[in-house]
């Protein structure tokens, strides 16, 4: 029989540490449902992410929220590089979908080893200690690292949720996602859009790693697994469902770290494949929610709209 409070502390450990999970999922699920991309290249942001801000904490001894500044910049300028001089040349090169796909894993991989060429293969972490000041609350260990990484995961999703609904740039975005020839002939500039989703999606994983940094070792192949990990909980959350994603990345992310009470420790990391495989061959093509249809007709529904979306 489990210890009541045994299983309610891994139960609020596992679900306090979903947090970057579920950053890494959402960012992934944004580009596919935007770009159309099955971007494996965010490894390679997350790795630019977490080394950026490495350097400016480590290295610099800059204080901790100058190097989560860092980190963000550096996300967001490997973002621009892959799409500005990969995703765009492809496109207008009209490469195939798999040639796209070979483009982000060779990407992902040069980014790693090149990082490993400049800061070695040692893991480390953005502070010296990855100890953090513990409060029990009604039994349950909470670390002084727990809350701020949910809020700082709740405030992002809040974020992105009112960017996309009432923002004109997140319609505009929305309209791309559902059909981006017909946004384009509405006057909408969709190459403008595709940066613009990648720069976001650069800005959340960058934070993402921030966290995971302060918590976890980290070397630059770590973010390949934690990008698998996204990628599962992208199918299962349903292809084109970013909050799907989201939901599903809490799910798994307490499901894997909880399984430590049925299985050793060892084998938490074969649970991740064991949930890519299960989401691959269960939805081979995704599980697929119904569309939204009438997001374009509600985005561009004025002149005025039509006039900022080509950036006049």
């Amino acid at each position: 029989m489990f210890d009541l409070a045994v299983v309610s502390q891994i139960l609020w450990t596992s679900f306090a540490t979903s947090s970057y999970f579920v950053l890494f999922a959402v960012a992934f699920a944004l580009v596919l449902k935007v770009n159309k991309v099955f971007n494996f290249a965010q490894a390679g942001v997350m790795t630019c992410g977490f080394y950026a801000a490495y350097v400016g904490v480590r290295m610099l001894n800059l204080p901790g929220y100058a190097g989560f500044m860092l980190g963000i910049a550096g996300g967001v300028a490997m973002s621009f590089v892959l799409e500005y001089f990969g995703f765009a040349v492809l496109r207008q090169r009209k490469a195939s979908a798999m040639f796209v796909f070979i483009f982000t894993l060779i990407a992902s991989q040069f980014i790693a080893y090149a990082v490993m060429m400049i800061f070695g293969t040692w893991p480390t972490t953005i502070f010296a200690s990855m100890f953090w000041p513990v409060t029990l609350v009604g039994g349950i260990a909470v670390s002084a690292w727990d809350m701020p990484a949910i809020t700082a995961t709740v405030t992002v999703l809040a974020a992105l949720w009112a960017f996309l609904k009432y923002s004109r740039n997140g319609q505009f975005m929305l309209a791309v996602a559902d059909n981006a020839d017909l946004a384009e002939l509405y006057g909408i500039q969709k190459d403008r859009i595709l940066m613009m989703s990648m720069l976001l999606a650069g800005v959340i994983v960058s934070i993402g790693m921030f966290l995971y940094g302060t918590r976890a070792q980290v070397q630059a192949s770590a973010a390949t697994e934690l990008m698998l990990f996204a990628v599962a909980a992208t199918i299962l959350g349903g292809i084109g469902n970013i909050w799907g994603a989201a939901i599903a990345a809490v799910v798994l992310g307490v499901v894997q770290n909880s399984s430590i009470l049925f299985i050793p420790s060892a084998w938490q990391g074969f649970l991740l494949f064991a949930f890519l495989f299960f989401a691959i061959v269960l939805f081979p093509s995704g599980f697929r929610l119904p569309e939204r249809r009438n997001t374009l007709k509600r985005t561009v529904v004025a002149p005025q709209a039509l006039t900022d979306g080509k950036g006049h």
